[in-house]
């Protein structure tokens, strides 16, 4: 094609929702910690760029913990780093110290600071011996994991962290209490940063479904077989289509108040779509929404091929925003160049792997006639936990992606709604395949025997609600956020025989209290089937055993 090609860019934000209903304690600290090295930063790093323009979702269940951390909510950790200046851990907190506070990439953040590095090595000497340690060793550590999760670059820019970086040993109660409270500030600073940008005209913000529930799954669980002939199924599917409705309709009055106006674009969470989810998208009144090519291959009944360097060798079916029957408007993210930024790009040098990025653009937008169209390369993936895969947070790479596609007069980088409304699709698509960004399918969230037993948990509670208080929306207020907060994807994601991190038994617990709550406020006692951990205990205990974290979300 002659001109420039159109690329949207398209940052998911998202973790699961860790406060627990019974105590509004956070279970665990991802929220806080993603805060301070990817949520500000990333919408920062953009601003040197202005003629790039880029996306950002904001779960809004993320955005309810950032402004829970931001006036002064705790998580375990928060309380333990603050705990080892004010009085003495006993051994269990200690443990828990050494077990978590490691927790960030080995090489490419712990190596990178000397005296992080000796705490780590102290301990991999010592092993399951906390008693071994002095106090001082784990005021320095909790200062190190807090320290470490910033972002360089705000670390570099803020005179106080810089020092304390230089210092490396020795801290005082102050310099603790200024990094949780300059983690809070970040925290409050996030959404306030992409609201600026968009106003600006350089960031549109997308929603997602409220609390990042599988849409199709809601509707109706038996969709999973059109994909999966053989998976297992609880003995009575969950089907509640009104609550797919309930979590996009709450998602788009939560993004209103914050932000000031409806969205147009919606990330169904984990590209989950199917023609049910898409009509429940368009009755919500939104113009357009995202998932993965494997889908758009599986509606189409073809193929995708690539060449020898994995560029698109018919881009014009890929590189286009499709019609729906009900009017709503789709693009499918390029997967290859969004899961080598989330997972190959990083072990590049970042100067060869922008390179590489741009040759496959570049050899696809070739490709694309000159008539037709519009065209639209989308670029879409997590924009958390890629980073930490990359040396420098992953900036080095971004700046120079980022003043490549700046500078190279074949593309553009554009704003969706913005582009469709000047752009509409002149291509309708037949048929919408049920499936999501990760394998066209949803066995990751539902068809195994863990799976079964995790919806059966849900369903039987949700019936239960059903004969107490009627649907969703006449239910009492801490009712609906149980459900709604245990129909989101995260739990059934950790219940896959894929997944497994120290952390199984937090997410097991988390999400049967969710469902216990609705007991409880009915008056009634949870049945077993909630009341009882639903992962073999074998696997428990092997994930106990590894130590460290596997880090949720996307």
């Amino acid at each position: 094609m002659n001109g420039k090609l159109p690329v949207a860019i398209i940052w998911h934000m998202h973790q699961p929702y860790y406060k627990h209903p019974q105590t509004s304690e956070f279970a665990l600290p991802w929220v806080r910690l993603h805060a301070s090295k990817d949520y500000l930063h990333m919408a920062r790093l953009l601003q040197e760029f202005p003629g790039v323009k880029a996306h950002f979702t904001m779960v809004p269940s993320l955005r309810d913990q950032l402004d829970d951390y931001a006036r002064g909510a705790d998580d375990e950790d928060t309380r333990l780093t603050m705990r080892t200046v004010e009085s003495e851990l006993d051994t269990d907190e200690k443990a828990h110290m050494l077990r978590r506070f490691f927790s960030i990439h080995h090489g490419n953040v712990i190596s990178q600071y000397d005296e992080y590095r000796r705490l780590l090595q102290m301990a991999m000497v010592a092993g399951d011996r906390p008693e071994l340690f002095s106090d001082p060793y784990f005021v320095d550590l909790a200062l190190w994991f807090n320290l470490a999760w910033m972002d360089p670059d705000d670390i570099k820019s803020d005179e106080k962290l810089a020092a304390l970086r230089e210092k490396g040993s020795n801290f005082t109660r102050e310099e603790v209490r200024y990094v949780i409270g300059r983690q809070r500030f970040m925290a409050s600073g996030a959404p306030h940063l992409y609201h600026r940008l968009e106003r600006q005209g350089q960031v549109e913000i997308m929603t997602v479904p409220y609390y990042h529930p599988i849409l199709p799954l809601l509707i109706d669980g038996s969709v999973a077989r059109r994909s999966d002939p053989g998976a297992i199924l609880p003995e009575k599917p969950f089907a509640y289509p009104d609550d797919a409705r309930v979590q996009l309709e709450d998602a788009m009055t939560s993004h209103q108040k914050a932000f000031g106006a409806r969205p147009r674009g919606v990330w169904p969470s984990e590209g989950a779509v199917s023609p049910e989810a898409a009509d429940a998208i368009a009755q919500a009144g939104l113009m357009w929404f995202a998932s993965d090519e494997g889908v758009l291959a599986r509606s189409v009944g073809m193929e995708l091929h690539r060449d020898e360097i994995e560029a698109l060798v018919q881009p014009d079916l890929l590189y286009r925003p499709y019609r729906l029957k009900n009017g709503a408007f789709a693009i499918f993210r390029d997967r290859v160049l969004s899961d080598r930024i989330g997972f190959a790009y990083g072990g590049m040098d970042a100067g060869d792997a922008v390179n590489d990025l741009i040759t496959k653009l570049a050899r696809a937008r070739d490709r694309l006639p000159d008539q037709g169209g519009p065209w639209l390369a989308p670029i879409i993936l997590d924009g958390e936990n890629a980073w930490e895969g990359y040396p420098n947070n992953g900036n080095d790479f971004l700046r120079r992606l980022y003043g490549a596609l700046e500078a190279d007069d074949r593309f553009e980088t554009v704003r969706v709604s913005e582009y469709l409304t000047a752009n509409p699709p002149t291509v309708e698509l037949p048929n919408l395949h049920s499936g999501s960004w990760i394998d066209a399918d949803f066995r990751v969230w539902i068809g195994e025997q863990s799976h079964a037993a995790a919806w059966n948990a849900l369903e039987v509670t949700r019936s239960f609600a059903q004969k107490q208080w009627g649907g969703l929306r006449d239910m009492p207020s801490n009712v609906r956020q149980a459900l709604m907060v245990a129909e989101g994807s995260d739990w059934f994601w950790w219940y896959s025989s894929r997944n497994s991190s120290p952390e199984d038994a937090v997410f097991d617990a988390l999400f049967r209290s969710n469902l216990e709550v609705v007991w409880f406020l009915a008056g009634a006692e949870p049945p077993e089937v909630v009341r009882q951990p639903l992962l073999d205990p074998s696997r428990l205990a092997g994930a106990a055993a590894r130590g460290g974290a596997m880090l949720p979300g996307g």
